[in-house]
């Protein structure tokens, strides 16, 4: 079987699953007519309609937006996530259906340069005003715990079981930082795929 006929396979699959009624039920005779047709189980059906994508990262807050998204996006489904290793290259690896993919990599490619954007603007310039190394370090991990935890509420990315319910009062330095950060704006983000599945 070609990766023409997979791909096929899996916008009708993707349709029966989320299409609406008469666009679902015809999916789902198209569906069974390409099943019969290419003689394939439903667990065979199951590893076509997923595939392993890639995502790369430069720093920690790109690997945590990363992760955030995906928890946000995908709570309830049990995706494995891989960190690759030893390329050279920074990568996270993630095997998903194609319509998860599109939500996830278009949410990711719009708040990624934001998230970069708004830290270059609001934090840097704290941690660059460390003299040594050691203490940059230090200040930029601080900094980037605060930083992320308000750019994710700002901009709604999060689920309300993640806020802590039982908080407790903040220190005069988080208060600081807090204060430091408190023009970070939060990206505005419009889902790109509801349940529009179009064949060709």
């Amino acid at each position: 079987m070609n990766d023409k006929v997979k791909e096929k396979i899996t916008k009708v699959y993707e349709l029966v699953k989320r299409g609406i009624a008469g666009e679902q039920q015809s999916a789902e005779k198209m569906l069974n007519k390409l099943l019969e047709k290419y003689n394939i189980s439903e667990d065979e059906l199951n590893s076509i309609t997923e595939k392993e994508y890639y995502f790369k990262y430069s720093s920690d807050l790109d690997r945590w937006l990363l992760i955030q998204l995906i928890e946000y996006f995908f709570r309830d489904k049990d995706y494995k996530i891989y960190r690759i290793k030893g390329s050279g290259v920074k990568e996270i690896s993630i095997q998903m259906p194609y319509l998860d993919w599109v939500t996830l990599d278009s949410a990711y490619s719009y708040f990624k340069p934001h998230l970069n954007q708004q830290w270059r603007k609001h934090a840097l310039p704290v941690v660059n005003r460390c003299r040594t190394t050691k203490t940059k370090n230090k200040r930029r991990q601080e900094m980037q715990v605060t930083f992320f935890s308000l750019y994710i509420i700002r901009s709604g990315i999060y689920h309300s079981s993640q806020t802590n319910t039982k908080t407790k009062p903040l220190t005069e330095e988080e208060m600081k930082r807090y204060t430091i950060l408190h023009g970070v704006e939060g990206g505005k983000y419009n889902q790109q795929v509801t349940t529009g599945l179009y064949l060709e």
